[in-house]
Order: C-alpha cells, then sequence, then structure tokens
C-alpha cells in the first residue's frame, strides 16, 4: 500500500492566513487559480537549486536536477493539493463513483467536484460504494466523509454541544479558500497618468492551506529537497511575490492509502508526460484522461524573457493502464530556441498510485 511523506504549506507567524497568486495560462493577473501543477512546482524548486547551489550538470542546468532529467528520479512529487485541518485532498479519479443506495447525488454536484479525502478516493479507486454521509465544501468542489470530518482540529470538527445539522450546515457554507481581486493602481513614469487593474490572490481559510504528497525513491534526498522547499518558502512560490504574496513554513506528516495489488491501472496525482515506451499504454482502453496545453514566460539566468515551448500534459485525476510498474514519464526541455543559453525544465515524472483489480478489491472489501 503507498505511503507518501506529506509537506503541509502553513503560514509563518504571525499570519494566518496562506495567500497566493497562481496564474493561469492566457487569463489576466485578475484571475488565479486554486492550487500549482506538479510541474510548476519542480520549475520552481530547479530554480531554488540553481540560486543556491554551484555544481551544473553536462546540459548546464543545476546537478540537483540532472537525475530527474536522466530518467532516475530520487523523488516524485505531487501537484499541490488543498488540505483541511491537515488532512490532505487528492485528485477526483476519473473512474465512476458509486454512492450509497439512498444517498441524493445530482449530476450537477458531480460536475462540479474535482477533489476528494483520502476515504473517498481510496473507496473510489477500490471500486467501493461511497459512505452514506459526504460533506460537500467549497460549493461541491470537495467531499469529505462525515467520520473524516469528525476528527479535524478545530474549527473544522463539532463544537461542544453543537446539534449534528447545525455543524454539518456550518462546514457546507464555510470556504476553505476564497479567490478575489485586489484593486491596484500604476502610475506612468514620464506623465504621472494612473492607470487601475485588480490582481487576483487565493486566500485560504485559517487551518485550510496546500500539501504536496512526495514519493522518495532514494531516502538520502529528503534532506535536500527540505532545504530546497524552505528556501522556495522564503523567497515565495506564485507570482505577485513583492506583494507579500506566497510565503510558506512547512510541516511534514505522512498519508497512507490502503490500495493494495496486484494493479492493472493507476490514478495521476501529478501531470505527467509519458516515455516513448509508455505511450502505448496512454492508448489503451483502459486508460481514462484529460489532455492540458502547457505554455507561458520564462525568465532567463540573464534577465531575457520569452515563451517557453508549448508541451501537453496529461492531467491530475487520469487512469492510466499499467503492466507491471506505475507510469514513470519525464522531464524535458522547453527553451524556444538556442537563445537560451540553459534548459528550461518541464517535468512530466508520474507521482501515480496503483488502482486495485476487481478480484483484490472484492477480497479486501470493496
Amino acid at each position: 500500500m503507498p505511503t507518501f511523506t506529506v509537506y503541509q504549506l502553513v503560514p509563518h507567524a504571525p499570519a494566518a492566513s496562506l495567500v497566493f497568486h497562481f496564474g493561469r495560462q492566457g487569463i489576466g493577473l485578475e484571475e488565479t487559480s486554486e492550487t500549482l501543477a506538479s510541474d510548476s512546482l519542480f520549475a520552481a524548486l530547479v530554480v531554488q537549486a540553481a540560486v543556491s547551489e554551484r555544481e551544473t550538470a553536462a546540459d548546464g542546468g543545476p546537478a540537483w536536477a540532472a537525475p530527474f532529467v536522466e530518467g532516475n528520479p530520487p523523488l516524485r512529487h505531487s501537484s499541490l493539493l488543498p488540505t483541511i485541518g491537515g488532512l490532505p485532498l487528492l485528485p477526483r479519479p476519473l473512474l465512476p463513483l458509486r454512492p450509497a443506495t439512498d444517498a441524493e447525488v445530482v449530476a450537477k454536484q458531480l460536475k462540479k467536484l474535482r477533489y476528494l479525502s483520502p476515504q473517498l478516493f481510496t473507496a473510489v479507486c477500490q471500486g467501493s460504494s461511497l459512505p452514506l454521509q459526504i460533506i460537500a465544501l467549497q460549493q461541491g468542489k470537495v467531499w469529505i466523509s462525515e467520520a473524516e470530518a469528525r476528527q479535524l482540529p478545530p474549527p473544522w470538527k463539532p463544537a461542544n454541544g453543537e446539534p449534528d445539522a447545525a455543524w454539518r450546515a456550518r462546514l457546507r457554507t464555510t470556504p476553505l479558500w476564497q479567490v478575489d481581486a485586489i484593486p491596484r493602481v500604476t502610475l506612468d513614469r514620464r506623465s504621472a497618468a494612473s492607470a487601475y487593474y485588480e490582481v487576483g490572490r487565493v486566500l485560504f481559510a485559517p487551518g485550510a492551506g496546500l500539501s504536496i504528497l512526495v514519493a522518495f525513491t532514494d531516502p538520502t534526498a529528503q534532506t535536500r529537497f527540505e532545504r530546497l522547499l524552505t528556501l522556495l518558502g522564503e523567497s515565495g512560490l506564485g507570482g505577485k511575490r513583492t506583494n507579500g504574496y506566497g510565503a510558506f513554513a512547512w510541516r511534514r506528516s505522512e498519508l497512507t492509502l490502503a490500495l493494495p495489488g496486484p494493479h492493472r491501472r493507476a490514478v495521476l496525482l501529478s501531470r505527467y508526460i509519458p516515455t516513448r515506451e509508455e505511450l502505448a499504454l496512454v492508448r489503451d482502453e483502459r486508460s481514462t484522461y484529460q489532455f492540458v496545453d502547457v505554455g507561458g514566460w520564462l525568465l532567463a539566468a540573464g534577465g531575457v524573457t520569452s515563451r517557453r515551448k508549448p508541451v501537453m500534459m496529461i492531467a491530475e485525476g487520469a487512469v492510466l493502464a499499467m503492466v507491471d510498474r506505475l507510469p514513470s514519464g519525464r522531464v524535458i526541455d522547453v527553451r524556444p530556441d538556442d537563445t537560451v543559453l540553459h534548459p528550461i525544465y518541464r517535468s512530466g515524472l508520474a507521482l501515480a498510485v496503483g488502482v486495485p483489480d476487481e478480484q483484490t478489491a472484492a477480497a479486501s472489501g470493496g
């Protein structure tokens, strides 16, 4: 059964909440996403390695990135995923959901659903029926079992003497995160003419935030990863860092998912670029996935900005056929041309969990 090291991002004291600006491709500063994809997180870690370490690889990139590029990663990590009270949420797998017989589930609710608690995620992967008592949060984007919700710290668990109905209603209407736009004004240096604009931000509720799931294949890599994560938290993650966005500290824990083998399919917790050898499994009739077109801008070491080479990636939550081992993926260089003198990495290395086959799920009670 897979066990992950969980790094929960928390605000630096005395701040009570995390604030980020995660821009979305092709959209102005007024829009932001609530999470950051694994390829962007990897790129941010590479920048920290390049700034803080002198050793470089043969291709000109930081030495820390070399084993990832060569296909022997010492670790694999997820995209940034929402967290409530220390409980990491997981992307909804592209698998059938089986609500309890007398549960009232409307099609519109299923369309909104993006994240599941670990218990619900495991049930979906096993093909089991979901528990009867499910609490939908964040306008239906997040589903969590009532049993898990009762184990959360305040203010998420029931208060002393609070009726169950009032507690459930309070949870359903309490946002985990809020996306809003902050007004800004810029002044022209010559004419002093003002121009109004807005910058989007995602503000997490106290006790909520983001987490990274990491699987270490080389335990000695953990110390170096944590050092880079600490540096990233101090410099800030995402955009508009000069406005105070993106700073964080972190806490470490573990998460084990009850998904015993054997496995014939896998669910992605990160974005993914298949290797040439894996393309046949992506095309397999057992695979279900969605593509995401990843582009954007780069800032080279010399301070020059240009557009990155676009790449198609498979999104989190995809279900992929597998034989003997989980999907691997690869790191690619997305610099537009040779005028950029060092590589610009985009990681499509997969962090995935195996989906038990029907016989295994039935034997384990699924």
